[in-house]
């Protein structure tokens, strides 16, 4: 039977609407086995006994466990990463947060919450981006040409913090990869290591971002 799986995402953005119950079964089912077993370790078997249904049914769907995948895949690079991209906090205008401390806690756990709530998911998806090499070419692909709003608000939002002298005045293209390097820390220890992410963590990471990026600790 299903226990609980993490794909917030995938509810929010339809991905289930053209699905009957059972396709929708068999795709939380594929999620559950690919995360848990990771893709090459699962099997079609395994995931119709997780789903409770004949073997069958996922071949009249999906064709093959690769069908199954890149259902799984797909939505996530074709459209729910653009959208989700642009809900994050550092994308947004950053009118009510006044220092730099604030922006940078918001944004972390805007990623920690995303990650929590996406766990299967996104741990099939980073697994798979390591090893497939036209997956990472059709990422970059979407992002190159999606990524237009969230990389001119954070662009902005940077920019205005340095001018009121909060933040370090380096490359925001710098500044961007030293703060999620940091959070890609968290996120692979929780998807990958299991270890949980606490409030205490978050935030430790918090203030070292803030004390890392400010203006006054490099003066």
């Amino acid at each position: 039977m299903l226990t609980k799986v993490s794909y917030k995402l995938f509810t929010e953005n339809h991905v289930f609407d053209d699905l009957t119950d059972k396709q929708s079964k068999i795709l939380i089912a594929a999620i559950k086995v690919f995360a848990e077993k990771g893709y090459s370790n699962s099997s079609t078997k395994e995931i119709a006994e997780e789903a409770g249904v004949a073997e069958g049914n996922i071949f009249s769907r999906f064709t093959n466990k690769r069908g199954l995948l890149q259902a799984i895949i797909d939505p996530v690079i074709q459209s729910i990463f653009p959208a989700t991209l642009n809900k994050f906090t550092d994308a947004q205008i950053v009118d009510k947060y006044t220092t730099l401390h604030a922006f940078i806690e918001a944004s972390v756990k805007d990623r920690v919450r995303f990650m929590e709530e996406n766990a299967d998911v996104l741990k099939i998806f980073m697994a798979e981006m390591i090893y497939d090499d036209q997956l990472r070419a059709d990422f970059q692909d979407q992002f190159a040409s999606s990524a237009t709003f969230y990389l001119e608000n954070i662009n902005r939002n940077l920019s205005m913090f340095k001018a009121n002298q909060f933040l370090v005045n380096w490359a925001n293209t710098e500044i961007l990869r030293i703060m999620w390097s940091v959070v890609a820390g968290l996120v692979v220890s929780y998807l990958f290591f299991k270890q949980p992410v606490t409030s205490t963590e978050i935030n430790h990471t918090v203030d070292a971002l803030t004390k890392a990026l400010s203006q006054k600790m490099v003066d």
